[in-house]
């Protein structure tokens, strides 16, 4: 797999909410807290456009990128350094 071009914003996920939501990025593990308020957006390398899949269940937001190298970060970053764990990753049965 090649990734094509600059890291581009493909998807913005806001915490509307009142407690911190879990956003997990797949099939990398990453996994981020974001605060009520708070916005991370994924940045894919490759082509805009492609699609993701997202799951939302209690507390938490799942994306699917499998199709090209992709990351979080928050708004007009490009790293994933740029979003912070807030708190430790729970541990999921099954």
């Amino acid at each position: 797999m090649t990734a094509e071009g600059k890291p581009v914003p493909v998807l913005r996920v806001h915490n509307t909410g009142t407690e911190l939501q879990e956003l997990a990025l797949e099939p990398y593990g990453s996994d981020h807290w974001l605060r009520p308020g708070e916005t991370f957006v994924i940045w894919a390398l490759g082509r805009a456009g492609e699609p993701f899949q997202v799951d939302h269940g209690p507390g938490t937001v799942t994306v699917h990128a499998e199709s090209f190298p992709a990351h979080v970060g928050t708004p007009g970053a490009t790293r994933s350094s740029a979003a912070t764990d807030a708190r430790p990753r729970p541990v999921r049965s099954g």
